[in-house]
């Protein structure tokens, strides 16, 4: 073959490569995996502006085609980046971030204590609602956008209200009861402290702590747990039982956070992503549609994903919903 649509061919395998990223990219113009994939993209289109066709009319056309695949990933890279919802989602992310540091990071930097009550929970849930109401037209990087801020903001729920519990039991017991209560006491400041971490790092507010990090402490307070010797004393016992439960649950927040980059927890079974690039280039926006009735994924509490139909705000109705 001529060497110009060689090199064309291999243009197109590159750009294959960056297609499914760009397909499932939910983020905005100034994350860096944006500017990663904007500039790679850039390049190839120059390097296939350089291909020189001789004037012949099939090597013109495959350069004619292989550009219009860059330039449709560019375009659609940008026109998520960029979309209405998108930005209606980093608001809503926004206001949340302001209202948990203001509430909950802030006061614990400062040493003090933070400010949970059920105004605040009210609040938190008003945020989700809206944010379930977000129509994402179909398309996976902003579904992938709104999955990602309706996880985080649930698991900031979960922490908190699992901190709201805690501070009416009547633990921890006295120190006199036994000198394993001492440790385990210890062990409890020390899980307050990581609920606060976990939130600000759920949040974006940690620029220090990484979930590798909090990991590693929560699973070295297990450890100092298991080793205390506690047999024989019923009490103490399920205190210590309680105890790694709590830790067990920021534990599975983490895993969650970990894992939100698994395109299969958002991404439609029925998604067009994996026809790309063919049914790219037949769509003259560059978009990728999602058909009507496909099965969503939505996260309970206890970390199981149950499939929901979503469901118009407006009307009720399951058609309108998937737009």
């Amino acid at each position: 073959q001529h060497p110009a649509m060689m090199r064309l061919y291999e243009v197109q395998r590159e750009v294959a490569s960056l297609g499914p990223q760009v397909c499932t990219f939910g983020g905005l113009q100034n994350d860096r995996d944006y500017k990663r994939l904007e500039r790679e993209l850039t390049q190839m289109l120059l390097q296939v502006d350089q291909v020189d066709t001789e004037g012949k009319a099939e090597l013109q056309g495959a350069r004619k085609r292989a550009a219009q695949e860059v330039e449709g990933l560019l375009r659609y890279l940008e026109e998520n980046a960029t979309h209405p919802s998108r930005m209606a989602i980093e608001a809503l992310s926004e206001e949340a971030r302001r209202l948990v540091e203001e509430r909950v990071v802030a006061p614990q930097r400062a040493g003090g204590v933070a400010e949970i009550n059920d105004e605040l929970v009210d609040m938190l849930q008003e945020l989700v609602l809206r944010l379930t109401q977000v129509k994402t037209e179909g398309r996976v990087p902003l579904r992938k956008a709104r999955y990602r801020a309706l996880t985080r903001l649930c698991a900031v729920q979960d922490v908190i209200e699992g901190r709201t519990e805690q501070q009416t039991l009547s633990l921890p017991l006295s120190e006199d009861t036994h000198e394993a209560v001492h440790h385990i006491n210890q062990v409890m400041v020390k899980v307050s402290v990581a609920r606060g971490q976990l939130v600000a790092l759920l949040m974006g507010l940690s620029g220090r702590d990484s979930c590798a990090h909090l990991s590693r402490i929560l699973t070295e307070m297990q450890v100092e747990l298991d080793a205390l010797d506690v047999s024989g004393n019923t009490a103490i016992r399920n205190y210590r039982k309680q105890v790694v439960e709590e830790i067990n649950g920021l534990l599975k927040h983490l895993d969650l956070e970990v894992e939100g980059d698994d395109t299969r927890r958002y991404v439609p079974p029925r998604a067009a992503v994996l026809l790309w690039p063919r049914r790219l280039q037949r769509s003259r926006s560059g978009t990728l549609s999602v058909p009507a009735g496909t099965t969503w994924l939505r996260t309970t509490p206890s970390g199981k994903s149950r499939p929901f139909a979503p469901t118009c705000p407006t009307c009720g109705r399951a058609s309108c919903a998937t737009a």
